[in-house]
């Protein structure tokens, strides 16, 4: 008698084990399918925030690498190339899949079955549409001289006078500013003292608030003016206003003068403007890059002659605007920095002259996108398939 009550309490067990399951179990496994259901159909708002800032971060520090690498590759008179990004489109998707199979027997003679099926994929497929700058798109962004007017709108925004006039502009009226340094390094060095002491002077008179750019339109075409207010009689400044006058040849009277192109048949109102290209721009802060000495002794760069230290003698042309350095081994602080030669070239993260010349060129690129008409072939690739 004791026995047959032990069995019977392991079967009344048994069928409270299989309810449990019938019960429980069954409503949990539709509750999975169905939360793996919800997921997937939440996936997409969700890849948003991650996926636009990765690859807005990805394509920000390829387009430095690659400005920075041109960089190097013009003070090595080796072709540069150009590449931009044209359309990312990233495809999402997630398969999720839960489901169950078994045999119940509610009567607890036979033991019951039960097999469970969970499981899910997950996969990016990114299409990224690159685009050569080449050909006619080609000679419109990096040849084109950069216009007096987009001097003046940078200027409006707030970036310094001296940087813009040294970086931008080869000629103000008969004041030079080092045209040999718009092409591959010259054997000797450019004089444009005279112009880098007008460029420092303007910006003297721009942070006193005496000098206004004014872009305007006049009837279909865009023009430009310039005005140099005079000072209070016995300023400090006075005497900085004077010498601009002196340099640039204008007359006492006016004070708004009128920008041109023409550098011949100026009026007296007219100030005279001669930009560089964009490529001259990039040849000229090119020399800012330090080559390393072997190089230099293998003659793979350009030794320009006429100072005792090259580099301390590039830097007064440029005005100390960029500076490339290079090591053997990766820098660790660093804004930038490329692999080339067997070296590397970067622009050291506390260097804030540097990194604001070369956030003003990617400017200085988006601005001379406006005036290409049409795109250049376009190479679409599939990346990860």
């Amino acid at each position: 008698m004791h026995r047959t009550r032990v069995g019977a309490s392991i079967g009344y067990l048994g069928d409270r084990l299989r309810l449990f399951e019938r019960l429980l179990l069954w409503p949990a496994l539709a509750l999975l399918a169905f939360g793996l259901a919800g997921c997937a159909a939440r996936m997409g708002p969700s890849t948003i925030p991650k996926a636009r800032f990765n690859y807005n971060d990805k394509i920000a520090n390829s387009q430095n690498d690659q400005l920075l690498l041109n960089l190097v590759r013009l003070r090595y008179r080796d072709t540069p190339v150009f590449l931009d990004v044209g359309t990312v489109i990233a495809q999402y998707t997630l398969d999720a899949r839960a489901g169950a199979a078994g045999r119940l027997n509610p009567d607890g003679g036979a033991r019951s079955e039960l097999g469970l099926d969970i499981g899910g994929s997950y996969s990016e497929q990114p299409t990224i549409t690159y685009e050569p700058l080449k050909g006619t798109d080609f000679t419109r962004r990096l040849l084109t001289p950069l216009s007096p007017v987009n001097i003046i709108l940078l200027s409006e925004s707030g970036w310094s006078i001296e940087r813009l006039l040294l970086c931008c502009v080869e000629r103000i009226n008969d004041i030079k500013n080092a045209p040999s340094a718009s092409g591959p390094t010259p054997s000797r060095f450019p004089d444009n003292e005279a112009f880098r002491e007008l460029a420092g002077l303007m910006r003297e008179l721009q942070s006193a608030g005496l000098l206004e750019f004014q872009s305007f339109v006049d009837g279909e075409t865009r023009t430009a003016r310039l005005h140099i207010d005079r000072p209070a009689a016995g300023d400090p400044i006075e005497a900085t206003a004077r010498r601009v006058r002196e340099i640039l040849g204008l007359g006492d009277q006016p004070e708004v003068f009128e920008l041109t192109g023409r550098g011949l048949d100026r009026r007296s109102d007219q100030i005279a403007i001669k930009g560089r290209s964009l490529l001259g721009a990039l040849f000229f802060l090119s020399n800012g890059v330090a080559a390393p000495n072997a190089h230099m002794e293998q003659g793979l760069v350009t030794v320009t002659q006429g100072q005792t230290d090259e580099r301390a003698g590039w830097e007064a042309v440029t005005g100390g605007l960029l500076k490339v350095a290079a090591a053997p081994s990766s820098p660790s602080q660093a804004f930038v920095r490329i692999r080339y030669r067997d070296h590397w070239f970067y622009i050291a993260d506390s260097d804030l002259e540097s990194k604001a010349t070369f956030n003003l060129l990617t400017y200085l690129f988006s601005l001379q996108a406006a005036i290409g008409e049409g795109g250049g072939p376009t190479l679409t690739v599939p990346v990860g398939r």
